[in-house]
């Protein structure tokens, strides 16, 4: 199944969904279609935006909420299994939920490019058996 689609499907049966509200975009008089725009060239839609809001990390930059998703932040939620998919989504607000009202969305690199334990585990090879204690 499509990961949009599954994000979607989470989202409708998530209790904590109400606790965003309506998405208001944020038109600039120079770039009005700006964050459509970054959301299609980002491959980012609006339910993955929802995600960010409720389970991100907030931190503030420049008087803009900043809400960016980390593994921490995923764990616990019926969001886990998606996590490789959602590390470092970062979504730039100017008021925060209910109804934000949002400047733009990208992909934090740095946090994007960690893999998870599970991850480099499966590409290296079991680490099973392995003793990071000197042997003496």
């Amino acid at each position: 199944m499509d990961t949009h689609k599954r994000i979607g499907q989470i989202l409708a049966g998530d209790a904590n969904a109400d606790r965003v509200g309506i998405l208001v975009m944020v038109r600039s008089p120079k770039d009005g279609n700006h964050l459509e725009r970054r959301q299609h060239q980002r491959a980012i839609d609006d339910d993955m935006i929802r995600v960010a809001l409720i389970y991100g990390q907030k931190h503030f930059n420049k008087g803009a909420a900043l809400f960016t998703l980390h593994d921490r932040a995923l764990q616990g939620t019926p969001y886990a299994p998606l996590t490789d998919f959602l590390r470092g989504l970062t979504v730039v607000c100017q008021t925060e939920p209910p109804d934000p009202r949002i400047l733009t969305v990208y992909w934090n690199r740095k946090i994007a490019r960690r893999s998870s334990k599970k991850a480099r585990r499966d590409r290296d090879g079991d680490w099973t058996g392995i003793s990071f204690l000197p042997s003496q």
